[in-house]
Formats: structure tokens, C-alpha cells, sequence
């Protein structure tokens, strides 16, 4: 099949097939698709509805498939482009029957920042355009946004992380499925924060594999039009422009010299980095395997994407092995079983999902991978993989993510021992050396400052329970980004009721951190009094209300999935 054949639906299939969650998609699901009114999500727009339309080419799919789509269109008002963008969106849902809605950025309006500046352009429109279709989505109760990142993206994005120092499974580029996550603020009052809500929603790029010449040829197949967003020809805007440009004229194809390609200002990578990069995906490839400098950059990131995919299967099957029973909120992790993994990419891999799973950053943010910093990677990966950490003496330490690495001595029917004296030697026979990953302590010295602060492990509840408690609706809160409180008002214990009616000032109910793995307990505080434990989360990781009917569930919410 020539290059410049349009998409057929048959292929669409088998894409949108590998986009399914590993749970599988849920009966009815709805998805948002983003449509900018360009060629390439027009292309999206166009194969997702008439799949949907389509049962007989659905039926080749054995599992379901989503049912129904919601077009949704980000109106940034930042260039001059942007109303003729939002009708040719609107127009071209309208002509497939579908669904659709444009948001304007309210900038300036909390928590959107005010309108962006040249420096800021790139990730604030990126934070807010992301802000407003999650967003959408929960109004639409749809459950999976579609972008139509393409082949091209691919190689753009590749080129971009593995400038920055990314590691192979940074080079893969996007994932054809992966979780929202949490977002990337700290906050509900802050730009990019979606909360728990984030780990129940996907983002899928079906049309990861095909190149934009075979997406420009489908919409030219089925007469489709579309707008090119004049933003994406400027390499001064953005890195990713600058790439883009560098790419499409051959920038690559021989040595680059001062004067022949620059980056924008305040590029974060330099162009020698870039060059590196480049260099670095043509190497894995051979001319033998196919021709082109661009066939060479998609079948470069194919392989590392297959790579990756495997890696994810091994980290999975290998945690299962190491982990060992440990407090809720941690990962134990046996030394001897981690010695038996050689290959440095899983190592690598390993440390960041267990990283994004205890730490208290948001699920699925880089800072939770501690930045994805090669070095703070692998000097954990040095320690954890000391043949004999007794005789080298090594403690507990700390490296990035808000994770704090510990010794420790499994004995299965005894209690965990934890901390440096379980470097002295010798041990029993049915001792286990392993590292627990845990939260680290927070951070006293400015205790109203950072994600890491001590302040944010004390919840105020007072005023919600106040005025919920002749409710029946249930809230929940999320406590260090960690654990999820869930509170049912009508079965408060009634002597919490009577005091909260009071309205004393000086009564407050609160979470506050218990033990040294900062797990939540609500106490009830009231001057003169000592502290009044109202519910607790226990050893076996069981909520004790103290008595009391159950009228709070305390949950443990990360997850520590490949997704």
C-alpha cells in the first residue's frame, strides 16, 4: 500500500484497538474527541464516527467498542486564527452528527492564570487547554479523550525527550492509551489538578502509526476540510515548531552549522542535544531496513515502542515477584529477588513505578517520577542493586519523587524491622534484606510552602461536615494525594453532630498524619481537651471508627499499573 493511501477503516480498527484500557472499554463509554479543526483531527473525527456507524466493520472487534462521541473544540483567544478554527470545528461535528462544544479559555479567572506571554505561550495553553476538556468530558460523562497526535508528533516528541536527557522508555513517545492521571497542580484551586477523578479517565491516540501525509490523504479521499492552524509554521514559538521545521527541510540529513536552524528563546534543550538526539534514532536503525530519513525516525521509534512494551511486561511480572507484604502506602521490595534483574532499562523502569506509586505527588505527574532525572535514577538504582548493602553500609536515603528509600528485614509471621540497625549483620536464617519505599517525612523548615510541606497533611473538615451533615450525599476527600476519605453525613456519630451544630470556633475536626508512614485520622479538636480520634486507619489497613457505625472509608488509591 502506497504511502499516500488513505486510512481504511479496517486499519482504523486495529488502532483504535490497541488503544483499549487493560480493563477494557466500559459498556456505553462516550469519547471527547479534541478537534481543533485541523487536518488531524478532522481525520480522527471523521474514522471514530464512522466506525461508530459502522457495525459490520465493529463486529470484527470482538470486545465492545465505545458507543458515541462529544467534538470539543479549546478556544485559547490567542491568535487571530482562532474563530474561523472554531466554526470549521463545529461545521465539520455538525456534518457527521455529532456532538459539539467550544470552550473559551477563561484567562484570568481562577484558576487560569492571566493570558500567557510569548515565554509561557506553549505550557500555560497546554495546562488550560487540558483544564477545560477534562473538564467537558465529566459534564459529558464521557470517560476517554482521543487526540490525534500522528507518526510525525512521534518523531517530534522523541527527538524533544531525548534532548532533555530521557531515558529509552522517554523515547518511545506517547502511549497509544494511558490514564489522565491526577494532573499537574497541587490543588483543586490550582491550574492542571483533576484529583482521583483523573485515575478513572484515559487518553487515546489512535492514529499513533500513520503518518500525516496518509491523514492528509483521507481527508482529501472523503472531501473533507479542514483549517491548518498557522501557529504550527512558526519554529520561533515553540520546540516542538522548531523540530518540525528542522525535519521538514532536511535540517538532518547533514551536519548542522551555526546560523543554519535556531530555537526559540528560552529553549530548555540545546541544538547540539537536539542533533544528538536525531543522530541517536537514526543509529538504530539500518538503511538496509528501510529508506528515508522520516521512515527511518517512525520505524526507529516503533522499535523502541515494542521495546518498552516489553519492558512494562517485565516490570509488572518482576514486581510481582519482589513485592513483599508491607504497611499500606509502601512497596517492599526483596534485595535478593531484585539482584536476579540484569537489563538497566527495567531497573530504570521499576524504580519509576514504584516511585509513582508511593509518592505524594500527583499520580502520573513527572514529579512523582521525580522528574524522570537520569541521575536521581540511577543513583537509586546504584544502591538497590548493591550486591550486600550490610557490608556497604548503606541507609536510608532519598532521590526524588518524595520517596524515602529504607532497609529493611522481612521475617513473614514477625513484625517489619525498618531503618539502619538492619544493616548489622549477621542475619537469621529466614530473614529477608529488602528496601521499602515509603513517603518521605515533610518538609518543617517552610511549613506553608511546596507540595512537600508539612501543612498539607492537616485536612480542615469543620466547615464541610457542618454543612453536610443533614445530607445524604456522601463527599470524599483527597488526603496527600494518596488516600481517598469518603464521608457519609446521616451516620456521623450523633455527639460529633451535636458539637459541630454548636458552632463553637473553637471545635474543629481535621486529618492529620498518623504514624511514619502518614497515613490519615480525623480527630476532633476542642480547646481545653486532648485530642478525640474519630476514625483511624489501622495496621491491617482497615478503617476503626472507634465505636462509632461506619461512617468514613479510608482507601488507598494509587495505582501501580504500567498505565
Amino acid at each position: 500500500m502506497g504511502s499516500l493511501s488513505p486510512i481504511l477503516l479496517v486499519e482504523f480498527l486495529v488502532a483504535l484497538s490497541r488503544c483499549t484500557p487493560q480493563s477494557g472499554w466500559s459498556i456505553h463509554s462516550k469519547i471527547a474527541v479534541a478537534n481543533s479543526g485541523g487536518p488531524d483531527s478532522t481525520c480522527l473525527l471523521f474514522l471514530l464516527a464512522k466506525l461508530i456507524a459502522d457495525p459490520e466493520t465493529r463486529s470484527k472487534y470482538r470486545q465492545p467498542l465505545p458507543v458515541s462521541l462529544v467534538s470539543l473544540y479549546v478556544d485559547h483567544k490567542l491568535q487571530a486564527a482562532s474563530t474561523d478554527m472554531a466554526a470549521r470545528s463545529s461545521a465539520n461535528a455538525a456534518s457527521l452528527g455529532v456532538d459539539h462544544h467550544t470552550l473559551e479559555i477563561p484567562w484570568g479567572v481562577t484558576p487560569f492564570p492571566q493570558r500567557p506571554t510569548h515565554d509561557t505561550f506553549e505550557k500555560m495553553a497546554r495546562e488550560a487547554r487540558y483544564q477545560l476538556i477534562f473538564d467537558a468530558m465529566t459534564q459529558s460523562e464521557a470517560t476517554i479523550a482521543a487526540f490525534a497526535h500522528h507518526a510525525d508528533d512521534q518523531i517530534e516528541t522523541s527527538i524533544m525527550r531525548l534532548a532533555r536527557g530521557s531515558t529509552k522508555i522517554g523515547a518511545a513517545g506517547m502511549r497509544w492509551c494511558r490514564r489522565w492521571g491526577m494532573g499537574s497542580g497541587n490543588s483543586e484551586s490550582t491550574l492542571g489538578w483533576v484529583g482521583q477523578r483523573g485515575l478513572n479517565r484515559f487518553i487515546i491516540r489512535p492514529l499513533l502509526h500513520f503518518p500525516k501525509d496518509r491523514i492528509l490523504a483521507t481527508c482529501e479521499a472523503n472531501g473533507l476540510h479542514y483549517i491548518d492552524d498557522p501557529t504550527n509554521f512558526q519554529p520561533e514559538l515553540t520546540l516542538r515548531n522548531a523540530v518540525r521545521h528542522m525535519i521538514n527541510n532536511g535540517r538532518f540529513s547533514s551536519p548542522i552549522h551555526a546560523g543554519e536552524a535556531s530555537l526559540p528563546p528560552g529553549s530548555p534543550v540545546s541544538l547540539e542535544k537536539i542533533t544528538h538526539a536525531f543522530s541517536f534514532l537514526q543509529s538504530t536503525v539500518t538503511e538496509a531496513e528501510v529508506s528515508g530519513v522520516e521512515e527511518r525516525l517512525r520505524c526507529a521509534i516503533k522499535k523502541l515502542a515494542v521495546t518498552t512494551e516489553d519492558i512494562d511486561n517485565q516490570v509488572t511480572s518482576h514486581l510481582r515477584v519482589c513485592a513483599l507484604s508491607s504497611p499500606t502506602g509502601t512497596l517492599l521490595l526483596s534485595s535478593s529477588k531484585l539482584s536476579d534483574i540484569t537489563d538497566n532499562d527495567v531497573r530504570f523502569a521499576i524504580i519509576l513505578r514504584v516511585m509513582r506509586y508511593v509518592s505524594f505527588h500527583p499520580w502520573g505527574s513527572v514529579r512523582a517520577d521525580g522528574d524522570r532525572r537520569q541521575s536521581g535514577i540511577r543513583r537509586i538504582a546504584k544502591f538497590l542493586w548493591t550486591p550486600n548493602p550490610q557490608a556497604d553500609q548503606i541507609k536510608r536515603f532519598t532521590a526524588g519523587g518524595g520517596v524515602l528509600w529504607t532497609p529493611a528485614i522481612f521475617n513473614p509471621g514477625k513484625p517489619l524491622r525498618v531503618g539502619n540497625q538492619c544493616l548489622q549483620p549477621p542475619l537469621r536464617s529466614d530473614d529477608q534484606l529488602c528496601w521499602l519505599a515509603s513517603r518521605i517525612p515533610p518538609f518543617f523548615k517552610n511549613p506553608q510552602e511546596g507540595a512537600g510541606s508539612s501543612s498539607r497533611l492537616t485536612v480542615e473538615l469543620t466547615e464541610r461536615l457542618g454543612a453536610a451533615m443533614d445530607s445524604d450525599m456522601p463527599f470524599e476527600v483527597l488526603y496527600d494525594c494518596r488516600f481517598l476519605l469518603c464521608i457519609v453525613p446521616t451516620q456521623m456519630p450523633k455527639h460529633l453532630k451535636s458539637i459541630l451544630r454548636n458552632q463553637d470556633k473553637t471545635v474543629s475536626v481535621k486529618i492529620i498524619p498518623f504514624t511514619n508512614y502518614y497515613w490519615p485520622k480525623v480527630v476532633l479538636q476542642r480547646e481545653s481537651y486532648p485530642d478525640q480520634v474519630l476514625a483511624v486507619l489501622n495496621q491491617k489497613g482497615a478503617v476503626d471508627t472507634m465505636g462509632s457505625p461506619p461512617w468514613i472509608s479510608m482507601r488507598w488509591v494509587r495505582l501501580l499499573d504500567a498505565t
